[in-house]
């Protein structure tokens, strides 16, 4: 006999679909956990390429960190080496040579240095946009095999798995803001570390154009907009599935 506290658990926050009854069970609660996961993974990295390739990031950047002072470059070239970089981000280039033109020549902005790191940032972006359209299609087919199978009651397992989703993902989110606003400059080491085999990410803020056009701070504001947008997002695809399961059982009921 199954004790009752336990029964209890699972009255409350598994549904009957999903309880665990033999392999199926085991399959649907397989299933629910990687939606879970897979669902703000692809959130959070989605609005990182969605940042990195938007514009309105590196004209914010410019005017924000006043780049065009500490470069002695307008405006327009700094914009065309933003566009160099997003290019590189997404061609088969091996090395990034951004050319600007400067006091009427044109010349490569980066030393061998600044490239060789870009280098490691292009494999890193590369790995980003692969992740998310892996996991947007791998939430996408659990999401749609369970609205077949499953039909009315798909949106009952479906936001009973985005709560836990959402807890989850909010107290990460919450322990990263805490960590980044009490030592921003501790967890960007910590992330070059870890993402990084090497150590060509030590530039030279007064000599190197790749540290001085974007600067730490701009880093951090980036992280900051990743972690407004990715929030506002998750709160919406809540309601949005709380208002069609909602319209699903009214129409069953009428």
């Amino acid at each position: 006999m199954q004790n009752p506290v336990v029964q209890s658990l699972n009255d409350r926050f598994i549904p009957p679909v999903s309880r665990p009854v033999g392999l199926r069970g085991w399959v649907v609660a397989l299933a629910a956990t990687v939606f879970a996961i897979t669902v703000p993974v692809f959130l959070i990295l989605g609005n990182v390429e969605y940042v990195t390739k938007s514009d309105w990031l590196y004209s914010y950047n410019w005017w924000r960190n006043g780049i065009p002072e500490r470069t002695n470059l307008p405006v327009s070239q700094l914009d065309r080496g933003a566009d160099q970089i997003k290019d590189y981000f997404t061609n088969d280039a091996e090395l990034l040579d951004l050319i600007v033109t400067f006091q009427g020549q044109e010349i490569s902005l980066y030393k061998e240095r600044e490239i060789l790191h870009m280098v490691d940032v292009k494999a890193l972006m590369k790995s980003v946009f692969m992740v998310v359209r892996v996991t947007g299609l791998l939430a996408l087919l659990i999401a749609a095999a369970g609205l077949i199978y499953f039909k009315k009651n798909f949106w009952e397992l479906l936001m009973l798995t985005l709560r836990w989703s959402a807890l989850g993902s909010g107290l990460l989110v919450g322990v990263f803001a805490i960590a980044i606003v009490v030592d921003f400059n501790y967890v960007f080491e910590q992330f070059h570390f870890l993402s990084f085999a090497n150590d060509l990410w030590l530039l030279d803020p007064y000599r190197d154009y790749l540290i001085i056009m974007f600067p730490q701070r701009f880093f951090f504001e980036a992280t900051v907009f990743i972690a407004i947008l990715s929030v506002s997002q998750f709160a919406l695809l809540m309601f949005a599935v709380n208002l069609v399961r909602k319209r699903v059982g009214s129409n069953a009921v009428g």
